[in-house]
């Protein structure tokens, strides 16, 4: 393996082949592993690590071209609260800012609330019996 560093990234994939274009700046010593310049090659892109908060896309309300979550206060009342969001993984989305990460947030039927709303807290574990 050799290791080198994003020049350049397409800004598309094909969707079928899941193939894109990337050029990487190599050390000399890539050559002596069989490197030239303008070949094909496989590689695995590795994202830099930080620690983050995300959240279930369910828990992100899309309001007036605005993402809010609906923050739990001790009361029991809850407080909308406007957040930055990032990537999206799966079913989560990455929270940039507006949100502490100690914060309970509504994770579902975040639609149906209003800043202000009294609700019920119900832990995951009470949710799977009522729902079987």
């Amino acid at each position: 393996p050799v290791a080198g560093r994003v020049r350049m990234a397409s800004p598309t994939v094909d969707g079928a082949t899941r193939n894109g274009l990337v050029y990487v700046d190599l050390p000399a010593s890539a050559a002596q592993a069989g490197a030239r310049a303008g070949m094909f090659a496989p590689g695995r892109i590795t994202l830099g690590e930080a620690q983050g908060v995300s959240l279930p896309q369910g828990a992100v309300l899309l309001r007036d071209g605005f993402s809010y979550v609906f923050v739990v206060g001790a009361d029991q009342v809850v407080r909308q609260v406007k957040v930055s969001v990032g990537r999206r993984l799966g079913e989560r989305v990455e929270i940039l800012q507006g949100l502490d990460a100690k914060a309970r947030v509504v994770a579902s039927g975040v639609a149906f609330l209003a800043d202000g709303d009294t609700v019920r807290v119900v832990s995951d574990q009470q949710e799977g019996k009522a729902r079987s």
